[in-house]
Order: C-alpha cells, then sequence, then structure tokens
C-alpha cells in the first residue's frame, strides 16, 4: 500500500514522462561558462565532436560579440521527448531512492512470467530481418510488381515489414498522399495482431502471464478481431477516405522493364518528400518517385532473407506451444543475416578492388610513355602547416572519431553500415525505461491499489447478475486498456501493469471469481492493448512508433494531430464490435460452464 513520498512521486514521474512523451518540449539547463567552455575544449581534442557541433562558445546559436565579461552561465536547450524523458525519470527515481537496484533488474529481466528482454531481443531481430531485406531492394521490387500484376495482398500484422512495401507502391504508383492506405494497414494490421500470440508482444506477455496455450488464445480473440475488421472496412474506404484522390480507380505504373532501365542510367535512390496534409502539387516529384530504381540490388541476398524469415516465423508459430523463449528462435537467424550481409560486403569489396586494379593496369598500357605534357601546377592548391598537418585549400579537414568509423564502414561494409543507422536502439530504451518505471509502481504499492478498485468495480457488477458482472468486466477493462496505452509507454507498458492489476486481483481475491468474468477481462486487455496502438499517440506503441520512424525514412510525414483524428472513428467503431462479439462469447463460456 501507499506508504510514504516515495510512492507518490514515482506514479507523478511516471505520468509526467507519459505526457512529455506524447508532446515533447524543452527545457533551457544553465552551466557555469567555464565548465561548457573546458568540456568542449576536450570534446574537440580527443575528437568527439567537431568545433561548430559543441556546447559552448563554439555553438553556432552562441554569439560571442553579444557576451557579457561577467557572463557567468551558457544556457543550453535540452530536449524533453520519448527518447530523453524515460531515461530522465528513471535517474531521477533512482537519485531519490525510489527505485534500487533490484528494481532495475526485474523491470530489464522481468518477472511474474513477464521477460522484457526476451520481448525486445525478438524486436531487434525482427527489425534487422526486416531492414536488411529492405536494403536488397526486396521490397522496392515487390511494389513495383503488385503495381503490375494487380495482386492483392493481405495485410502483414508485422509494422516492420508491411510499412517499406507500402511506401515503395505509393511511389511507384504516385497515389500523393497515401493517407488511404497507409492508416488502412496500420490500423488493420494491429487488429489482425490479436488473432496469434506471436502476432505481437503484448499477446506474449498475456500468454506467459497467465499461462495461456497458443492454441486457446485465438479461440477468444479471432472472432472479436474479424468482427472488428468487417466493421472498420466500410468506414475506411466509404466513410475516411472516399475521395478518389485518397483511393483512386485505376492505379497506372510504369512497366517493371522500364523501372529496371531507368535503374541502370540512374543513381538517384531518394525518396520525394510528401506530407499528408495535401498533395505536394509537384508532378515532377510524382514522376521521379514512379521512375525510381525498382530492380533488385541483391537478388541471392533478397531470396536468402525471404527464406530465412519465412522459416523463422514459421519455427516461431510451431515451437510456440513448447514454451521456448522468443528471443531463441529470433536471435540466431538474425546473427545468420548479419553476417551474411558482412560476407556480401567483402566478396563485394574485393571485386571492387580487383576491377579498380585491372582498369588502372589497362589505362597504363594505353597511355603512350612518348608523350609527355607538362603543365604547371598552382602552388596554393595545398600547403602543409609547420604543425605538419596538410592543409586542402588553405582549410583543414576536422575528423571525430565517429566520422573514422563511419568512413571505415562505408568503404568496408556498406550494407551494415547503412543497416545499423536505421535500428531502432531509441525505442530499445524507451521500452526499457518504461519497464522499469511500470515495476517502480509495483514496487510501490500501486498495483495492490488498482486492484483493489478493479476488485471494487466487479462487486458492484456482480451485485446485478453474472450478466452485468460480464459486460462490465469486458466493456471496462477494453476501455481502460485502450486509453491506458497512450500514458503507460505504450501498449506493451499498459500490459505489463494491467496484467499486474489482474494477477493481484485473482491471488487476493475474496470470493471466487466466475470463469467468464475472469476470461473476459483477460481477453479484454488482449484486444485493448492491441486496438491501443491506433488511438491518440505515436506512443501508444512500439509499432506506431516504429512506423512513423519507417515512413519518415521514406520521405512520408505524419503529424501528431492527424493520427488522432483519424484513429478516433476506427478505434471507436472497432472496441465497440469487439466488445459486443467477445461479450457474447463470455455468455457462451457461462452456458458451457453451467452444462457441465
Amino acid at each position: 500500500m501507499i506508504s510514504s513520498w516515495q510512492s507518490i512521486l514515482a506514479l507523478v514521474v511516471f505520468l509526467l514522462t507519459n505526457i512529455v512523451g506524447v508532446f515533447p518540449s524543452s527545457v533551457k539547463v544553465p552551466l557555469p561558462a567555464s565548465v561548457s567552455s573546458i568540456t568542449a575544449r576536450i570534446a574537440v581534442y580527443i575528437r568527439v565532436c567537431f568545433p561548430s557541433q559543441t556546447c559552448c562558445s563554439l555553438h553556432p546559436t552562441y554569439c560571442k560579440t553579444s557576451r557579457k565579461p561577467d557572463q557567468l552561465f551558457h544556457w543550453h536547450r535540452v530536449p524533453l521527448n520519448f527518447q530523453t524523458a524515460p531515461p530522465i525519470a528513471v535517474l531521477l527515481l533512482l537519485a531519490t531512492r525510489v527505485l534500487s537496484g533490484s528494481d532495475v533488474r526485474q523491470g530489464i529481466v522481468g518477472t511474474n512470467g513477464v521477460k522484457p528482454i526476451s520481448i525486445m531481443a525478438l524486436f531487434l531481430s525482427l527489425a534487422y530481418l526486416s531492414i536488411s531485406l529492405d536494403t536488397t531492394g526486396l521490397f522496392r521490387f515487390l511494389a513495383f510488381w503488385v503495381a503490375r500484376k494487380g495482386v492483392c495482398v493481405g495485410n502483414d500484422p508485422v509494422i516492420l515489414f508491411g510499412t517499406p512495401f507500402l511506401s515503395y507502391f505509393a511511389h511507384v504508383t504516385g497515389i500523393i498522399p497515401p493517407t488511404a492506405w497507409i492508416f488502412a494497414q496500420f490500423s488493420v494490421a494491429n487488429i489482425a495482431s490479436a488473432v496469434l500470440p506471436p502476432s505481437n508482444l503484448t499477446n506474449l506477455v498475456l500468454t506467459g502471464a497467465f499461462s495461456i496455450s497458443f492454441i486457446s488464445y485465438p479461440a477468444y480473440t479471432v472472432l472479436p478481431a474479424l468482427a472488428a475488421a468487417a466493421a472498420v472496412c466500410p468506414l475506411l474506404i466509404f466513410g475516411l477516405f472516399s475521395s478518389r484522390q485518397l483511393i483512386p480507380r485505376e492505379i497506372n505504373a510504369i512497366a517493371l522493364q522500364d523501372a529496371i532501365s531507368d535503374s541502370q542510367t540512374t543513381n538517384d535512390t531518394s525518396s520525394p518528400s510528401t506530407s499528408l496534409e495535401a498533395p505536394t502539387g509537384n508532378s515532377d516529384s510524382a514522376r521521379s518517385a514512379r521512375h525510381a530504381p525498382s530492380a533488385l540490388n541483391d537478388k541471392k541476398g533478397a531470396i536468402f532473407g525471404t527464406i530465412l524469415l519465412t522459416a523463422t516465423l514459421a519455427v516461431l508459430v510451431g515451437t510456440s506451444p513448447l514454451g521456448i523463449p522468443v528471443w531463441e528462435v529470433t536471435v540466431p537467424p538474425a546473427v545468420i543475416m548479419l553476417l551474411r550481409d558482412v560476407w556480401y560486403d567483402r566478396q563485394r569489396w574485393r571485386k571492387n578492388a580487383v576491377t579498380g586494379e585491372l582498369e588502372t593496369q589497362e589505362q597504363g598500357d594505353k597511355a603512350s610513355p612518348t608523350s609527355v605534357e607538362l603543365v604547371v601546377l598552382p602552388t596554393h592548391a595545398a600547403s602543409i602547416s609547420v604543425s605538419g598537418n596538410l592543409a586542402i585549400g588553405s582549410e583543414k579537414r576536422h575528423l571525430t572519431m565517429l566520422s573514422v568509423v563511419n568512413n571505415c564502414m562505408q568503404n568496408y561494409v556498406p550494407t551494415l553500415s547503412s543497416i545499423v543507422p536505421r535500428l531502432p536502439f531509441s525505442l530499445v530504451l524507451f521500452a526499457f525505461c518504461m519497464f522499469i518505471l511500470v515495476q517502480a509502481l509495483t514496487t510501490r504499492g500501486w498495483v495492490e491499489i488498482f486492484a483493489t478498485w478493479w476488485s471494487a468495480w466487479i462487486r458492484v457488477c456482480s451485485a446485478a447478475g453474472i450478466g452485468s458482472a460480464i459486460v462490465g468486466s469486458v466493456c471496462l477493462m477494453l476501455l481502460i486498456s485502450t486509453l491506458l496505452c497512450n500514458l503507460c509507454g505504450t501498449n506493451i507498458g499498459t500490459t505489463i501493469l494491467l496484467t499486474r492489476v489482474l494477477q493481484v486481483w485473482l491471488e487476493t481475491s475474496p470470493v471466487t471469481i466466475p470463469n467468464e468474468v475472469r476470461l473476459g477481462s483477460i481477453y479484454a486487455l488482449a484486444l485493448g492493448t492491441n486496438f491501443g496502438a491506433f488511438t491518440f499517440s505515436f506512443s501508444a506503441s512500439l509499432a506506431g512508433l516504429l512506423w512513423r520512424d519507417i515512413l519518415h525514412q521514406k520521405g512520408i510525414y505524419v503529424h501528431q494531430k492527424q493520427f488522432a483524428i483519424l484513429n478516433s472513428p476506427i478505434i471507436g467503431i472497432a472496441t465497440v464490435t469487439a466488445a459486443a462479439v467477445l461479450v457474447a462469447e463470455m455468455y457462451v463460456v457461462k452456458h458451457l460452464d453451467a452444462g457441465k
């Protein structure tokens, strides 16, 4: 129970962290001028950063002439967003002894059947496989192939693989803005992810916490998910996205052979920047998007990666009833793909090196040794300073340790150098910090209080009969879990928090809880945490944050306000429909139990 000010601080910090994640801001922090200057000089001296990128007198926003002689402090702007707020919150709670080392360990390693580190290993492994396939050109090739053949592609519950395909498909077909396509994919994909446990990390948390088999889980989620998808589909087609500008009657795409020939004559692979607020109105941008290179960059790599990914997902689903940790299934294929990418880069580097030597030798053989032309070289082209540094054009080139490493990676392992910056490491840090903050609420007694509130609600509903208890448990849990995804650090944080609440409720209830009420609460939580991904904020799910980042990488920008407005009617229809079907299922369970 709540016993000290530390419990209040844990809850306040938790709520403020989530608010900052939804509404990012920045604060100005004063630092002594001497400390800033010394820190900056040391950073430049050890090649950590460029002088123009330091946070002292060499900062671009710093005006040396406007500085007063007696100025003792420099003001630095510190961003507060989903990347910085959770680590700051964890450090604050550690400094105030609200959190202990064991709490941090439990937040990372897990407890009571919930293993965040295993979940994050699964997340990073699938992310690497997806990005590696993207670098081979597979998604771009599939976009052209689908545009030519008119094939109806099913919704993939994994946002990692569906979003790159749709972004390429929109560019190939010239659908600008692609609002209808990406929002339909995101919402329906998260509805479909509620069916099978491996489809979403939240499902794995629930099955592990309540010891639910992978066979019985979809028995209760498939009908609500299908009903929600059937109800949302007409809303998307005839309601939100009825405009022919968003969903054209015909899709005209360039022939794949033309695209391949274009790819052989151009090296421009950048995607045009597109905002979803309105069409860009730039026909040249649309034309360049449709003429983007669509041939496979690495055909063998695409085939190898596709087979590896298919086998990984098949093994993940097949071994799920055996209780094998998910990271043991997904991490080895990711490592195999990484080694294959390194091997491919090394083979290509050696081939280019041999080709370059042959070309140089041929050029030397063709040159006439007797024909020599003397030219006067400019004396100001290069100079050597007294310190021994070579200055080109009277300007010295500054290199940092990071730039040296990047240059080496781009020269020797270009595929790996393009994959690593796109890996969602910031999302992993965000998720781990939110796991730790949820653990702080558990340690400080808030979970017991929430469990008491839930027990009181069930007692009030049960006073009117078992039917009222079923409706009350399903509807309220579905509503709470859907909304809390925006406040509890993604739907994973919501799942962990509410799972602990239900566990405490089941363990401490003084009366026997009816089976249909227990199942209704658990599966309403399962549906709500899946549907909560497409509510009001990107941070409601890791998939939402990753979805936004992938679209941003492809030149498509979705604003927070637009995300909330378009998702509001979708989530309303989906939750009402799913709740009605789940309540009907619980009534069937009630009658079956009564028959026994």
